[in-house]
């Protein structure tokens, strides 16, 4: 029995060495930040879970490419998912959203956790402001941009809710110790 070679695999580029992958250079404004954390919403995606059975979700079946998983990596199952919206929404209202826009939603949202662990969040449907997320591994450089950002906001009197989230100070701490 004779063995064939595998397919070469497709390389496919990854976020962290996307080019377009910024911050918005301005950040927005309290009341625009406010809007869209009353819009955005998550929605579940079997790419970025290793057990995607477990959230009633079908394998992914696209290409396999490098892939981070909230599950395995970060540790955040589905005993987390009630968490969802409020890190959702601490990531608007630290501004921490990009420069592209699909229609009158950011492309990327980041946000922090309690746990240390930054998590990204890819629009998946811009007409319900609705996102999927997975975790920034920790040798990401991008990383440093979103703590910077995160700081800065969180840190500024009347620039953050933090009375809203009182999560906040603690997440940007553990992020700072284990991006580090």
């Amino acid at each position: 029995m004779t063995r064939k070679k595998p397919a070469s695999r497709i390389v496919v580029q990854r976020s962290r060495n996307n080019a377009k992958r910024r911050l918005i250079a301005t950040l927005p404004n309290a009341e625009s930040r406010a809007e869209l954390s009353l819009r955005v919403v998550y929605g579940a995606y079997s790419k970025h879970k290793f057990n995607p059975t477990a959230y009633k979700l079908s394998p992914y079946a696209g290409q396999d490419e490098e892939r981070t998983y909230c599950d395995a990596h970060a540790d955040f199952g589905k005993k987390d998912s009630g968490r969802i919206q409020t890190l959702l929404e601490r990531g608007v209202m630290l501004g921490l959203w990009s420069e592209q826009n699909d229609g009158d939603a950011p492309s990327l949202l980041w946000t922090l956790d309690e746990s240390g662990w930054i998590f990204e969040l890819r629009i998946t449907n811009s007409g319900q402001s609705q996102y999927h997320g997975y975790p920034v591994l920790p040798g990401d450089a991008f990383a440093r941009h979103v703590l910077s950002r995160a700081r800065v906001v969180a840190f500024t009197k009347g620039d953050f809710p933090v009375d809203q989230d009182t999560g906040t100070q603690a997440a940007i701490t553990a992020a700072e110790a284990f991006y580090r």
